[in-house]
């Protein structure tokens, strides 16, 4: 499981967007940016109330939506789904900078089970390939929250 502390990798933070915005310009296949910008424009936000946002620059946008997670790389490649995508786009303090293809994930972390430094193309919606019981779970809530005389859950 991921640490609670953040602030050592934060520290890292613009050397990341650096990586990852370097390989979205020059290596990512292009058709595979649109494909997830099409999903990030058009499919349901992971938290209620976000919608997309146009950035003039592929810097600014990663700049923006980059952030820190309790998810490790370790936990990402547990799953066989994430794991069979994993690609190596560079190296951060002597540690890998992760690429999931297909997804648009893109991870690292000082140690491999501590939290993360992330940023996913797909923003706001979730990545494909995430697990379905936590998309389902979240679009019960927002059922429940457009519900004509919905009242708050009790605690």
């Amino acid at each position: 499981m991921a640490n609670d502390n953040f602030s050592d990798i934060d520290r890292f933070r613009d050397k990341f967007i650096e990586i990852v915005a370097r390989h979205i310009r020059q290596e990512l296949d292009q058709t595979e940016l649109e494909n997830l910008t099409a999903q990030a424009q058009c499919n349901i936000p992971h938290t209620p109330g976000l919608h997309f946002e146009a950035f003039d620059s592929i810097e600014n946008r990663v700049r923006h939506l980059a952030f820190e997670e309790a998810i490790s790389p370790l936990e990402m490649l547990s799953v066989p789904y994430f794991f069979q995508r994993l690609q190596i786009i560079g190296q951060l303090h002597d540690r890998p900078v992760c690429y999931f293809k297909g997804c648009g994930i893109y991870l690292w972390s000082l140690e491999p089970d501590g939290d993360s430094l992330s940023f996913w193309l797909s923003y706001p919606a979730y990545p494909p390939g995430w697990p379905q019981s936590e998309i389902d779970s979240f679009q019960t809530m927002l059922e429940i929250e457009k519900a004509p005389n919905s009242h708050p859950l009790p605690c």
